[in-house]
């Protein structure tokens, strides 16, 4: 009995052995990976989502300005207007890219920020040297440029030595190259990198190129959506770097050129100017392009640059042609654009190219004095 107890248990005991043979098996089976391939942000849509975030930048802008002008007064409001402005941007972004949350122009676009090296979302640190490098960062090197500016004329006036030899040495070759570097980085460094975002579409901007992170549609495209690209504005750029590198090259060998020419026996101050005059006299009887180097020109314009903010500059741009306004017209609902533009836009589609709202041509204001 017990033998033929213990023989029709085997059976039942085997078999749960069995179903966790079996479960431990189906376990170990890899599971398929769920790959969810989102396309690049193309650059129509990159450009449109930064042109709305600069739109809330200065609405935000103005509504801080109005904020602490009634509680610190106008006076010290148009002191401290450059960090008013930096802490409107540190807010904007601090509420929207720091948080992990798209910003309004991201979200209008339907584009989400993405690390290009681990193809996820970016992590707190990576987005906290994002708003760094591009709120914080501009504002440090601005302010540290007046100030050093500043200090190098007061000691010129004064007359005064630096301390050290180190000092000393950094001192003279700041003032000598500091708005050299400068100069080159807006000129070209600026430029070619604009130039290979209309080619290429990743970094619209060169903090988003250093901390590596682009852009991927949030939804999946239809094969009526696919965005074109704009390579033809890159090449037109490139041959404009191309252009302006070749006549600096060669204004600095004329100058050389002429530098050495000169009798160092007779070198004076006087003749110093004079050789200096000349040389540009030569520069525009043989080159074409003389007007491109007018150097009160440049100096007009970088100083009006310097006094004006990233942000405020693409303010002053027109959304349609990317170039700064010209007949400053105005829509309805308050957005600024070219005349030509927005009356071309309107004979087309008779909305606004922002917020897309109706809009005629009878109704456009074109502003005078603006």
């Amino acid at each position: 009995m017990s033998s033929a107890e213990g023989s029709s248990q085997s059976p039942e005991a085997s078999a749960p052995t069995a179903s966790a043979s079996a479960l431990s098996g189906q376990r170990t089976i890899p599971q398929p990976k769920m790959q969810l391939n989102f396309p690049a942000g193309a650059p129509p849509d990159i450009i449109r989502a930064n042109q709305k975030d600069v739109y809330y930048q200065n609405t935000l802008q103005e509504q801080m300005t109005d904020v602490f002008q009634r509680f610190i007064g106008t006076r010290r409001q148009h002191q401290y207007q450059k960090e008013i402005n930096v802490f409107s941007d540190f807010c904007y972004y601090g509420l929207t890219t720091l948080l992990g949350t798209q910003t309004l122009g991201e979200e209008y676009c339907d584009i989400a920020q993405i690390n290009v090296h681990s193809q996820t979302y970016p992590g707190l640190l990576r987005r906290s040297t994002l708003v760094f490098s591009h709120v914080l960062l501009p504002y440090i090197y601005t302010r540290g440029f007046s100030e050093f500016r500043k200090r190098n004329r007061q000691q010129t006036r004064t007359r005064k030595e630096p301390e050290n030899k180190l000092q000393a040495y950094t001192q003279a070759f700041l003032t000598k190259h500091l708005e050299t570097i400068q100069d080159f980085f807006k000129k070209y460094v600026h430029m070619g990198h604009l130039a290979l975002f209309y080619f290429v579409g990743s970094y619209y901007s060169i903090s988003k190129r250093i901390t590596g992170i682009r852009y991927i549609f949030t939804r999946r495209l239809e094969k009526h959506e696919e965005r074109a690209g704009y390579e033809v504005l890159g090449l037109l750029i490139g041959v404009q770097l191309f252009i302006q590198g070749y006549l600096s090259l060669r204004r600095y060998l004329v100058e050389r050129k002429a530098a050495q020419i000169e009798p160092v026996a007779v070198a004076s101050e006087t003749k110093e100017k004079e050789q200096g005059t000349e040389a540009e006299k030569v520069i525009a009887a043989e080159d074409d392009y003389s007007f491109m180097f007018d150097e009160e020109e440049d100096q007009a314009s970088s100083e009006q640059e310097e006094e004006l903010s990233y942000e405020q500059i693409q303010a002053l741009k027109c959304a349609l042609c990317l170039e700064p306004r010209t007949t400053t017209t105005a829509t309805p609902c308050g957005h600024l654009f070219c005349w030509d533009c927005v009356v071309e836009w309107c004979q087309n589609k008779s909305e606004c190219p922002l917020c897309r709202s109706s809009v005629n041509v009878s109704h456009l204001i074109p502003l005078a004095n603006f």
